[in-house]
């Protein structure tokens, strides 16, 4: 694989001035790889706007039992997807080495880490329904429909997990194209899907909520199949042979991904956690409030797409330099890496401030006097939220910037303390101790997403120039 290895570098990696390239250079080539990321994640996000709506067109029951069951199956999507994060960072050091039998093996034990962390994540997806009933605080007709969702719906855990394995692998690869084409076409066959299933067309019965685990888990593997095939047939990447002796442990490597995936996996625990135990807490304001929160919400988690697109591309970048040896490169693609996120949200933040009326009228009639409260409490989250994306840009570009670098452990405590302690505890004593309701809520999250963005970028700041500085170091004693 050595002449491989020297035909797919990435272009970057060939020119000699590469460990002296500019912040512009490395600027293109992080938004060359994380372009193709942001459009496929935008679609993603696509899919589930179309459960939504064309769950809401059976009734306000059937729209609560979809959102209910797809968050429920996203969140066991999620987490697992999380551990298989190390599939990236491990691979992404390997291809700067020059190492390409070894990203293979990467790429091998993360395929099948994806099927280890697929069968509880099953089993715990089976469980739900029966939890639910245990509670009592949700109408039995709800749960019928949230379980029939679910379990049509937890094929698709184990093709999302590959999927995901793949798509870090063509990243690492430089080729993250085909992770957008597939994400395009996975959003008709959404729509298409839910037609046929949810409303009962093309001679198939009409199977409503339960419309929307099939097709989910249809779409899923058709994107595991598509990505597959291109991996097979594309001639580079056919060569690194991801497919061969899959029945094959390497200890040593899954070790290593699960060393470097799980805290971030339990980091994504912390997030989703926190946004969870707000959206609840929120609620005990009144359903005015609660709509603004929900609008607010979704659009900053539309935003939040290209910098987690970003954080995935520094990942890559910071690693490729790492692998290479080239510490002073992978200090500067993290803090390019970063700079670009910050643009972003700083954008995001503008509009937010200067267009609120016209943001929040693409979820609600803001004219109506019936919405007047809900709108009302939107005009005030809307320039919170502008603040709250900016350090959440931040943050999580420096987290992937980390990623890079393999370390995860430290960034995960450093995020649960931000999210939990600092966001929820400062966003309880603001909402209730203090008055100030869905605002202190609000300001609590800014808070918690402002300490652990903080606490991330001293943490790269400090590891980055460690390596820089052991690196000079030993040049320095290898001259002498």
């Amino acid at each position: 694989m050595a002449e491989l290895a020297q035909q797919d570098r990435d272009p970057a990696d060939r020119r000699p001035s590469w460990r002296r390239g500019s912040r512009i250079e490395e600027a293109l080539a992080t938004l060359k790889l994380s372009s193709p990321i942001a459009a496929g994640l935008l679609a993603e996000v696509g899919m589930g706007v179309a459960d939504y709506i064309m769950a809401g067109k059976l009734g306000a029951q059937q729209l609560a039992a979809t959102g209910l069951g797809a968050q429920l199956l996203f969140t066991f999507h999620l987490l697992p997807m999380g551990a298989l994060g190390s599939v990236s960072a491990l691979g992404a050091q390997a291809h700067g080495a020059n190492d390409p039998e070894q990203v293979s093996r990467v790429v091998r034990q993360g395929l099948r880490f994806a099927l280890c962390l697929a069968l509880p994540a099953c089993l715990l997806v089976l469980l739900m329904a029966p939890l639910l009933r245990l509670s009592g605080h949700y109408d039995p007709a709800v749960i019928d429909q949230v379980s029939a969702l679910i379990i049509l719906g937890m094929p698709s855990v184990p093709a999302v997990l590959m999927f995901t394995v793949l798509r870090n692998y063509v990243m690492v690869l430089s080729r993250p194209m085909v992770a957008m084409v597939t994400a395009l076409i996975a959003l008709p066959l959404t729509v298409l899907g839910n037609y046929i299933t949810m409303y009962g067309h093309f001679g198939c019965p009409k199977m409503g909520v339960a419309g929307v685990g099939l097709t989910m888990s249809l779409v899923q593997w058709v994107q595991l199949l598509v990505i597959a095939a291109y991996v097979f047939r594309q001639p580079v990447l056919r060569q690194y042979q991801v497919f061969h002796h899959l029945l094959k442990h390497d200890r040593r490597i899954f070790t290593d991904l699960l060393r470097v995936g799980w805290p971030i996996a339990a980091g994504y625990a912390f997030e989703s956690g926190m946004f969870m135990a707000a959206t609840v807490l929120i609620g005990e304001f009144g359903v005015a409030t609660l709509a603004a929160h929900n609008a607010v919400l979704n659009l900053t988690s539309i935003s939040f797409m290209i910098p987690y697109a970003l954080s995935q591309a520094a990942t890559v970048r910071v690693g490729y330099a790492i692998g290479a040896g080239a510490p002073a490169a992978a200090r500067r693609a993290g803090y390019t890496g970063i700079l670009l996120g910050v643009i972003w949200m700083s954008c995001t933040a503008a509009a937010l401030t200067f267009l609120p009326r016209p943001l929040l009228g693409f979820y609600m009639d803001v004219d109506a006097p019936e919405n007047a409260l809900a709108v009302a409490a939107g005009l005030t989250l809307l320039p919170i939220a502008a603040l709250f994306q900016l350090v959440d840009g931040l943050q999580v570009t420096t987290i992937g910037a980390l990623r890079g670098l393999k370390d995860t452990r430290i960034p995960m405590v450093l995020c649960g303390c931000g999210y939990w302690l600092a966001g929820l505890g400062s966003a309880y004593l603001l909402a209730f101790r203090l008055g100030f309701q869905g605002a202190g809520l609000w300001w609590g999250l800014a808070i918690g997403l402002m300490v652990s963005a903080t606490l991330l970028v001293l943490r790269w700041k400090q590891i980055s120039d460690r390596l820089v500085d052991r690196f000079d170091t030993s040049a320095l004693a290898e001259t002498m």
